[in-house]
């Protein structure tokens, strides 16, 4: 093992071609056992080129500012960011699932520019559902893991917050993402979000259940940690872009359904009063 340490601030990353550990804006003052051989020197080289990508993202001008705010005025800056996405995830949703917006030649010219963007009433909705109930639900649920699990690096405390994690916290946001898409999606009763709840909330969970290991691995491998934040919010965003394009295509299945439906029935009684009045 050979300790290696040499204090040189011209090089943007923590490794040189020569192996050694040098001093960056993000990893001052710090020291590394660098063991020999060359499995290490590979796994060297692959720390070099994901520790590339990170230093090269914190230093875009765009990330820095965000890091900055995210650091000064954390709940808001979420807020802001969930309640884009959500706004951006509905418009994005209603491109994806082919929903049609009619408007008439005569319509303003705001409601034209609406309709060619796919926005309506549902993606102002799902702004305010980011801003009000998503961002601090998150934040203060993960301020509270943090608390609860402060301290604690042993094995089974990994596995306790990983468990608390998928069997607490993702069942708390599925349940409460569901009701507030159902409300948004038009149901006003119990009984109607009661279903709608029903219907897509172990699918829901399930999905949860498996890109969350995946997400948190790939967060403490590749992503920096100030913006684990928002990766996390642009994995969710992912989801449920993914959930309400499939809600959306059903939805329209289901008016096409009844539209064929009711066409079949009127199509039947006007065929049946003609041959009434013809016996006649």
């Amino acid at each position: 093992m050979t300790l290696v340490d040499c204090g040189c601030v011209e090089h943007p990353y923590p490794y040189c071609c020569t192996h050694e550990f040098h001093e960056n804006p993000l990893h001052r003052n710090s020291r590394m056992i660098v063991p020999r051989g060359l499995k290490t020197q590979y796994n060297i080289l692959k720390f070099n080129c994901f520790s590339k990508f990170s230093f090269d993202l914190m230093k875009n001008p765009l990330v820095a500012r965000y890091v900055a705010a995210l650091v000064a005025r954390p709940l808001l800056t979420k807020c802001y960011t969930s309640g884009f996405l959500g706004f951006f995830q509905e418009i994005l949703a209603n491109h994806i699932a082919g929903v049609k917006f009619k408007t008439s030649k005569d319509a303003a010219l705001s409601a034209r520019i609406m309709a060619v963007c796919k926005m309506d009433g549902r993606a102002v909705k799902m702004a305010l559902y980011g801003f009000f109930i998503s961002a601090p639900m998150n934040h203060y649920m993960g301020l509270w893991m943090q608390k609860w699990f402060a301290g604690r690096t042993s094995i089974k405390s990994k596995i306790g917050h990983l468990c608390a994690q998928m069997f607490l916290v993702a069942p708390i946001q599925t349940l409460v993402f569901l009701m507030s898409m159902s409300w948004i999606g038009g149901a006003t009763t119990s009984k109607d979000i009661h279903a709608r709840v029903r219907m897509g909330f172990v699918k829901m969970l399930t999905l949860t259940w498996l890109i969350q290991p995946s997400a948190s691995f790939v967060a403490t491998r590749f992503v920096p940690a100030p913006l684990w934040s928002l990766f996390f919010q642009l994995v969710g965003f992912s989801v449920g872009t993914y959930f309400n394009v499939k809600i959306k295509k059903q939805a329209m299945m289901v008016k096409a359904a009844k539209k064929k439906h009711s066409h079949d029935d009127s199509s039947s009684s006007s065929s049946s009063s003609s041959s009434s009045s013809d016996s006649e």
